[in-house]
């Protein structure tokens, strides 16, 4: 059942969450927000409160924000949740951990982490910043009633916006914003272009269709280089975009990045927040299609605002393909981000108008279920057990195991070997995952799980000498005495109480002083050596 109050119409939810389907293949469009506006125990908490807003969200934007006031909300209420902890522009409470001065960086750099101060043991660590996340959310009473559709992602949200939050600290990345349109369409300039995996993806490299954003609109291109002075993330800035009442923004286009790296492209957003550069931008990861996706840099959604540029351009000048400002009205010289304001689709890789053939042949024409926008190109993928379609070009979340990818959180290593396995939290014996009801653990094959088992018998059980068996209670074994033919002497050995009672019966044990020996002098009916025995009271 669904459970949302906002909704004009079918068509409009149609429009939110409707199942796109690409070569076959079907995904829903914004799963993350509706998975909220179906849950039953949420929707009664909400009524119970009398706070119906959540059910009227309709971006992915808005919902963050909104869950993370919560959070905090929930975190400043708490008397347990004694710790404060500021991070990311937003306080965090939690019961155990606390920052030092270096405000959650680590001192080697790693940008996936957050280094924090355990209070009980007054000492510092580092952890995952997803896993981090995860408790902060976990540790307030709000964030323990969100599903883990929620949690996973508010934790990848934060985990992304973390590492680009180090990385731009770091000295290594430098910031440009100039009329170097050249340099970033320009491959040799572009770190590991030449490497399919690393690539930046965009039809306008090489090109020579640059100069559009010289004489066509006003704009500045944007960029971070690394150490080596490759370019690992670049934008271009249009610095005069006026809303529906006139007031003027500077807007940050579609980010691209090495590898395709939503990490590299919040990097490049965050810094030029920081150098005053902006006002605006494309969502990070947000598809060449969706000329709404705009963010401004407190994180609110104006996917509502009507945008627009000034844009001169002729029938055949040099044009670029636009991401945002694909309307264009030649008569007014304008270009919109409203699909429907003119005549001329600027969306194309042709190089000018002119060219065009307003085909889609030009389009992406996958859908990426796992980002939730469009694709050139997307292969399967597993995320959380179950099968996504992922671009092809932006899998760093992703690990090639055994031929097939992986979210990385899908792959664990096997506690035996140390070799990767799929996640027993979202595999199964069918997937090669192999668990022992003894360790109470899954194992990547049988005999890691024999060797553990046998390792846990050795540290944990009991061994019977005579049936070479490792027994859980020590009750079932009792000792015997072994005569050793070579040394002259008895060894007490263990033995399983079956097993004795069998040699009891068969006359294969001999009793005498209270114990049992396996060889007795028949002579004298006594064992060898009974003398010293009876020296050192061998009957117990």
């Amino acid at each position: 059942m669904l459970f949302i109050t906002a909704f004009k119409n079918y068509s409009e939810f149609q429009e939110l969450f409707g199942v796109r389907e690409f070569d076959g293949k079907k995904a829903r469009k914004n799963k993350i927000l509706l998975s909220l506006l179906k849950d039953k125990a949420f929707f009664k908490e909400s009524v119970k409160s009398g706070n119906l807003y959540p059910f009227s969200i309709k971006n992915m934007v808005n919902l963050r924000n909104y869950l993370v006031h919560r959070i905090h909300v929930s975190g400043a209420k708490s008397k347990k949740l004694c710790h404060k902890l500021w991070l990311l522009d937003r306080y965090y409470y939690s019961d155990k951990y606390t920052l030092d001065g270096m405000a959650g960086i680590c001192e080697d750099g790693t940008p996936n982490a957050v280094r924090y101060v355990n209070m009980e043991s007054g000492k510092v660590f580092k952890m995952k910043a997803g896993k981090f996340y995860k408790h902060l959310i976990e540790s307030t009473a709000f964030g323990k009633k969100l599903n883990q559709t929620l949690v996973i992602w508010l934790c990848e949200e934060f985990c992304r916006e973390w590492t680009s939050h180090v990385i731009g600290r770091l000295p290594k990345n430098k910031l440009y914003v100039n009329d170097n349109f050249a340099d970033i369409y320009n491959s040799e300039r572009l770190k590991g272009y030449d490497s399919n995996s690393d690539a930046f993806v965009s039809c306008m490299v090489d090109k020579g269709l640059h100069n559009f954003y010289k004489n066509a609109v006003k704009a500045k291109a944007a960029y971070l280089e690394d150490e080596t002075g490759k370019i690992i993330a670049r934008c271009v800035i249009f610095t005069e975009v006026y809303d529906a009442d006139g007031e003027v923004w500077r807007y940050a286009e579609r980010q691209y990045s090495v590898g395709c790296n939503d990490v590299y492209k919040q990097a490049l957003v965050d810094a030029l927040i920081q150098a005053g550069e902006i006002d605006c931008f494309k969502k990070v990861g947000a598809s060449c299609h969706d000329c709404h996706a705009i963010v401004d840099i407190h994180g609110n959604s104006l996917a509502d605002k009507k945008f627009s540029i000034d844009c001169d351009l002729d029938w055949d000048d040099t044009l670029s393909y636009q991401d945002t400002f694909k309307s264009y009205s030649m008569y007014h010289r304008t270009a919109y981000n409203d699909e429907d304001a003119s005549e001329y689709d600027l969306a194309t890789t042709e190089g000018s108008l002119s060219n065009a053939d307003n085909s889609d042949d030009d389009e992406p024409q996958e859908y990426d279920s796992y980002h939730e926008r469009d694709a050139w190109e997307v292969c399967t993928c597993y995320y959380h057990g179950n099968e996504e379609t992922v671009d092809v070009e932006c899998r760093e979340d992703f690990i090639n195991f055994k031929g097939t990818w992986y979210h990385e959180d899908d792959i664990v290593t096997c506690p035996k070997c140390g070799e990767k396995m799929l996640n027993p939290e979202y595999y199964d014996e069918d997937d090669g995952i192999y668990y022992s009801d003894l360790t109470k653990k899954n194992y990547c094959d049988p005999d890691c799980r024999d060797e553990a088992e046998e390792e846990y018998k050795k540290e944990n059980w009991f061994y019977s000498d005579y049936d070479g068996e490792w027994y859980e209670d020590k009750d079932d074994l009792v000792t015997y005495q072994k005569y050793n033919c070579i040394t002259g002497e008895y060894m007490e050995k263990t033995i399983s109480k079956d097993s004795y009672f069998d040699l009891i019966d068969s006359n294969e044990l001999h009793p005498w002083g209270g114990l049992y020996f396996d060889v007795i002098n028949e002579e004298v009916g006594k064992p060898y050596g009974y003398e010293t025995l009876l020296e050192f009271n061998i009957a117990a």
